[in-house]
C-alpha cells in the first residue's frame, strides 16, 4: 500500500503546539491503548514524527504491533489518519525538528530520547466539530447516563477525580478500538460521562463509526485531555449499544484505570 498524502490543513493541525493529537496503538493481544502526544506533526505529506517522552506503554507497543491510528483536532474540525510506524530515530533531521518545537526547545528538564517515524496510510475520516453540537451530544449521554447504570458488570471503581475529568464539556476525549482490517481506530467521544462509579455512557454523534463497528464484549481504551496537565486513560468492555432521544447510545464497563500524563504516565490507578 502506498502512502498517502496529508492536506495542507491537516500539516497545519499537526503543527499547533497545544492542539489536541492522540496516537492509538495495539499491544500483543490487540488491546488498543490511546494517550495524548502533542509532539505529534507532520515531517512531510506522508510522514508523522513525533518524540518518544514517557511513553512507555506506546513504545513497548510498537515493538510488538506497527499500527496505529492518530487524531487531531482543532476549534473547528478534526481528522483521523492511519499509519504504520516504521522506527525511532536517535539523531538527525526528525529528532532535531521534534527538539526544536517550544514544547522541548524551552524546558530544560524535558528532553525525547528518539524520534518515531510514522508512514501515512490513509486519512480515514474528517469530523467537523462546533459548540452546539457538541453540548447537544452531551445532553443526550447525561440524559441516557440516569437509565445506562449498570451492576454487576464486574468493573472497577474509577477514581472520582478522573470521573469529574471525563464529566467535563470542554475536553478533548477519544475511543479507541480495533478495525476490520486489523488497525486501531479512533474517533472523538466528547460526550463519553460517567454513568456510575464503574459505567460510562457516550452519544452517537461523532462517535457513530464506533458504534457501527464494535460489538458487544469488545475491548475499547479512552483518554480525556483538558487545559490542565494531568490526563487519564480508561479500559474496558463495550457492552453495547441502546436507542435514547432517537440516537445509539454506547455503553462501557470500565475494568482498568491509567494515568496518561507525567509524572507517572502508564500508571495504573485501578
Amino acid at each position: 500500500m502506498g502512502a498517502a498524502h496529508l492536506s495542507p490543513a491537516i500539516v497545519e493541525a499537526l503543527a499547533g503546539e497545544r492542539t489536541p493529537k492522540f496516537l492509538a496503538t495495539l499491544n500483543s493481544e490487540g488491546v488498543p491503548n490511546v494517550v495524548p502526544i502533542i509532539s505529534l506533526q507532520a515531517a512531510d505529506e506522508s510522514t508523522v514524527i513525533f518524540g518518544e517522552f514517557m511513553i512507555w506503554k506506546t513504545r513497548r507497543n510498537l515493538e510488538v504491533n506497527p499500527r496505529v491510528s492518530l487524531a487531531v483536532m482543532t476549534a473547528s474540525e478534526g481528522w483521523v489518519i492511519k499509519g504504520d510506524f516504521l522506527e525511532f530515530q536517535r539523531s538527525g533531521p526528525y529528532f532535531d525538528q521534534i527538539m526544536a518545537s517550544d514544547t522541548f526547545r524551552y524546558n530544560a528538564y524535558a528532553g525525547i530520547r528518539n524520534a518515531g517515524v510514522i508512514r501515512v496510510e490513509s486519512v480515514v475520516r474528517a469530523f467537523a466539530l462546533s459548540g452546539l453540537t457538541a453540548l447537544v451530544d452531551m445532553a443526550r449521554a447525561r440524559w441516557f447516563a440516569w437509565f445506562a447504570r449498570r451492576k454487576g458488570v464486574g468493573g472497577v471503581t474509577v477514581p472520582i477525580q478522573v470521573r469529574q475529568k471525563f464529566a467535563r464539556l470542554k475536553a478533548a476525549k477519544f475511543l479507541a478500538y480495533v478495525d476490520g482490517d486489523g488497525y486501531p481506530d479512533i474517533v472523538p467521544v466528547l460526550s463519553l460521562i460517567p454513568a456510575d462509579e464503574q459505567t460510562f455512557v457516550f452519544s452517537s454523534g461523532l462517535a457513530a463509526p464506533a458504534l457501527a463497528a464494535l460489538s458487544p464484549g469488545a475491548t475499547v481504551a479512552a483518554s480525556v485531555l483538558t487545559f490542565e496537565p494531568l490526563a487519564y486513560q480508561i479500559k474496558g468492555e463495550f457492552l453495547g449499544a441502546e436507542r435514547s432521544l432517537g440516537r445509539l447510545a454506547g455503553v462501557v464497563a470500565v475494568r482498568e484505570v491509567y494515568s496518561a500524563s507525567p509524572p507517572l504516565p502508564g500508571k495504573r490507578i485501578a
